[in-house]
């Protein structure tokens, strides 16, 4: 059976537990789970410095209908707040396609310290054969300050202050990994076990799945409903 695919067990199982915006409720400590809510609206409800790692893909859908300006706002917009919400030590990676990846780029550098474009391979659609092949996405890897984590080891003013071993040394070319071992590679580098994870355009869940496995903390925000109950039951499935 297409594991993309809801059944009406399914939706017996996950639809009564789905959490909303109401449900969010970080005043006292933060807990971990999958809301269905507009990820700015998330975001405002996060603690300042509280994520130790956003992760996401961001969704094209708010462009459809937008004019340009209103589109440019709508990222600055959830990029800020993601700024405030990690801590210092804190980093953020979008993956996003050609289209729109000079708007991150240039969002992320009036935000973040930029510290790397990494190029990966991505699944081609309904491509016209009058186009060249576009086969790569686009990781945009930012952090708040120069002390981050990065390969298990802290980094200071741009320096590992441990030496790492050669074969953990990775370049920005990504290339022959699913979508699944490129989350991998970025939570095995960017955080330590018990770290917070947060996705706020969780889709159907591949980052909370990677966090789970690799025992981090995750909170996830998705306004899609089919999305987000694909996420629960995918979670929960890959847990066992």
């Amino acid at each position: 059976m297409n594991k993309d695919i809801l059944t009406v067990k399914d939706l017996n199982k996950y639809l009564p537990a789905l959490k909303t915006e109401v449900d969010i409720n970080f005043s006292e400590k933060l807990k971990e789970g999958l809301f269905k809510v507009d990820p700015l609206v998330g975001l405002k409800k996060i603690p300042s410095e509280s994520i130790d790692l956003i992760v996401t893909e961001p969704s094209l859908e708010p462009n459809k209908g937008m004019s340009y300006s209103a589109y440019i706002k709508w990222i600055e917009d959830w990029v800020t707040e993601c700024k405030r919400v990690l801590t210092t030590s804190g980093s953020i990676y979008i993956i996003c396609p050609w289209e729109s990846s000079s708007l991150y780029h240039s969002v992320l550098g009036r935000n973040f310290i930029i510290q790397s474009r990494i190029t990966t391979e991505r699944q081609i659609e309904n491509i016209e054969l009058s186009q060249w092949k576009n086969k790569i996405s686009d990781i945009w890897f930012a952090t708040k300050t120069n002390d981050y984590i990065f390969n298990q080891n802290y980094i200071v003013n741009g320096k590992n202050i441990n030496n790492p071993k050669p074969d953990e040394i990775k370049d920005n070319l990504w290339f022959h990994l699913d979508y699944e071992e490129i989350i991998h590679r970025v939570v095995k580098a960017s955080s330590f076990k018990l770290n917070w994870i947060l996705d706020p355009f969780m889709n159907v869940g591949a980052v909370g799945v990677v966090a789970k496995k690799r025992g981090r903390r995750f909170i996830g925000f998705e306004n899609n409903q089919d999305q987000i109950l694909l996420a629960m039951k995918t979670i929960n499935e890959r847990e066992k």
